[in-house]
């Protein structure tokens, strides 16, 4: 016997779905492995969807958390797996689970939040259901759409390609720790305490960065999006792609914010590698299809190679890089 905890979440993935899944088969083209399902819907074009749950006392604390802002973010997160497709969100289903003592008014900012965050991207929310629960669970389904020619995938990663993410990285985990701890503004700067705090209250995913490969004629050859940790997703990718990475530390996009919150117990590289929650883009490329993307857009945080993870550090040296970020089974 071996429980949950022990195994770990994506050992229990991997498990799962080992066990007789059905062969993926035309209109599936991809299914348990990526970000999202992709399914073929004509000659040229693909739906992708994505279903993801948030759950009180887990995933999000109403000791610090509004209910808008956990409307706001179960909605962005999902999102963000649409981006992390290359394709672009269209419609999304909700499923809420709710404990009698809820409010309207409470139901009301919740629902707020939600419709905020698929307004900003032009998502319509088409339905869903409800049903009474011992906590506020929220399970919500997204579906983008792309031409099958756009869709990235986890797998593509060639050795020699440049490993890019979108954005600074840590901030969320950070602001995690500032409200978990009750750090009082003060403690670190208004202006870096705001910034931390709303980077993990209210992710924004990155389809500024889809629109923009779109218009540049750009395509990632592997991709995912930053929910786990940066050290996590990595291990994703070159799983995915049979390969191994190199990572340099001196290269990590560390926010002035993170840097300037000296007060926190973990350091602003231990946040950028395991801290996860950002929901940045974690993507690969050639160095000559870079050269058709915005440079302002993204930084080359190390390359792919044929075997081995690996983390340059600052000094020189090198060392394996452990995907240490967020496993849903773990003890906390």
């Amino acid at each position: 016997m071996c429980s949950i905890e022990q195994a770990g979440e994506f050992n229990l993935i991997h498990h799962l779905t080992s066990m007789g899944s059905p062969k993926v088969e035309p209109p599936i083209i991809a299914g348990i492995g990526d970000d999202a399902a992709v399914y073929s819907t004509d000659h040229d074009r693909v739906q992708v969807v994505t279903t993801d749950a948030l759950i009180e006392g887990y995933h999000f604390d109403f000791a610090f958390y509004s209910m808008e802002d956990a409307g706001y973010k179960a909605m962005a997160v999902n999102l963000s797996d649409i981006a992390a497709m290359n394709a672009r969100p269209i419609l999304a289903t909700i499923a809420l689970g709710v404990p009698g003592s809820v409010s309207m008014e409470d139901l009301e900012a919740l629902y707020g939040g939600l419709a905020a965050s698929a307004s900003e991207h032009g998502v319509q929310i088409a339905g869903g259901d409800t049903t009474r629960a011992p906590v506020l669970m929220l399970t919500i389904t997204v579906i983008g759409e792309a031409r099958a020619s756009e869709i990235v995938y986890r797998n593509g990663a060639q050795p020699g390609d440049r490993i890019c993410v979108s954005g600074t990285l840590g901030d969320a985990a950070a602001g995690l720790d500032i409200l978990r701890h009750g750090i009082e503004p003060e403690a670190v700067g208004s202006t870096a305490w705001n910034f931390l705090v709303a980077r993990h209250l209210r992710p924004t995913p990155r389809f500024d960065l889809v629109n923009k490969w779109a218009s540049q004629g750009m395509r990632p050859s592997a991709l995912i999006d930053i929910s786990d940790g940066l050290a996590n997703e990595i291990h994703h990718i070159c799983a995915a792609s049979g390969c191994g990475a190199t990572i340099r530390e001196s290269r990590l996009p560390l926010s002035s914010a993170l840097m300037a919150a000296s007060v926190l117990e973990r350091g602003s590289v231990d946040y950028a590698l395991n801290g996860g929650d950002d929901y940045e883009l974690l993507f690969t490329a050639s160095a000559q299809d870079l050269q058709e993307a915005n440079p302002a857009s993204f930084i080359t945080i190390g390359f792919i190679t044929e075997k081995d993870i690996l983390l340059r550090r600052a000094n020189g040296s090198v060392e394996p890089l452990v995907p240490a970020g967020h496993d849903h089974f773990s003890v906390i």
